[in-house]
């Protein structure tokens, strides 16, 4: 008795999920009422947009969803929704000093929230220069196309 086990390969590109998701929304209008699917007027597409231009920050990009509010009170360094530019790695390295002399000054003059804050950027400051720099290297990787292997004759059996 011979086993064989198949293995399938599947690549998504940009083309099918932006098909998919348009089929999903088409499915999704049909049992919906149509006075919610109105033509978008010129002040909601323009704030739209602006939504996406107010998320561009010094250090790159904040990912937060659309229509909401910044949680952090924009301290992008804390935040998990900040996407560092890898363009802005040496900003970062002059961000820290800037932190380190800060928190010389505040150890200095014994101020411990102080220092307990400043550690706490420091940490997610070094944390995600360190992402930043790994996703930087990591190059796209060409996995070629698939084949199918001939058959041999033994296999058949």
């Amino acid at each position: 008795m011979n086993l064989e086990t198949t293995r399938g390969y599947v690549a998504v590109f940009s083309e099918d999920v932006v098909r998919h998701y348009q089929g999903f929304l088409d499915r999704r209008r049909q049992v919906r009422p149509t006075d919610e699917y109105r033509p978008v007027t010129e002040p909601e597409w323009l704030g739209f947009e602006e939504h996406f231009d107010q998320r561009k920050v010094e250090l790159g990009g904040c990912a937060r969803p659309y229509s909401t509010p910044c949680q952090h009170e924009h301290a992008c360094l804390r935040c998990p929704m900040i996407n560092i530019n890898p363009k802005m790695l040496p900003r970062l390295d002059e961000i820290e000093v800037d932190l380190l002399a800060r928190r010389a000054r505040a150890e200095a003059k014994g101020w411990l929230g102080e220092i307990e804050g400043i550690d706490l950027t420091l940490s997610f400051l070094r944390q995600k220069r360190d992402q930043t720099r790994r996703l930087a290297r990591v190059a796209p990787v060409d996995l070629g196309i698939p084949g199918i292997a001939p058959r041999s004759a033994a296999r058949r059996e």
